[in-house]
């Protein structure tokens, strides 16, 4: 039985941003290129602040790792027509 092919859906990524309730402070970021893969993987080591309530503000660190496909590029269109003559000889 064949193997399904499967295809890649890429996922926009939506970092981590702060608001009202949470400080986010990037602290280190890893970019490291795949070129066989064509993404670039990424490592960011982050730290939050919760700031909710003031009487219990506390921190946490956290690190994720995503990739970032890299954009498609641009075909060239060849502008050469190809022609086929066949001759098909029937016997009956």
């Amino acid at each position: 039985m064949p193997k399904k092919e499967t295809v890649k859906k890429i996922i926009p990524v939506n970092e981590l941003e702060s608001n009202q309730f949470t400080d986010v402070i990037e602290l280190e970021r890893k970019i490291t290129p795949d070129s066989e893969k064509r993404v670039d993987h990424i490592f960011v080591k982050r730290k939050k602040i919760c700031k909710a309530n003031p009487s219990e503000i506390f921190f946490t660190e956290e690190t994720s790792r995503f990739d970032v496909p890299w954009p498609e590029e641009a075909k060239m269109d060849s502008n050469e027509e190809v022609s086929e003559n066949q001759s098909i000889n029937v016997n009956t």
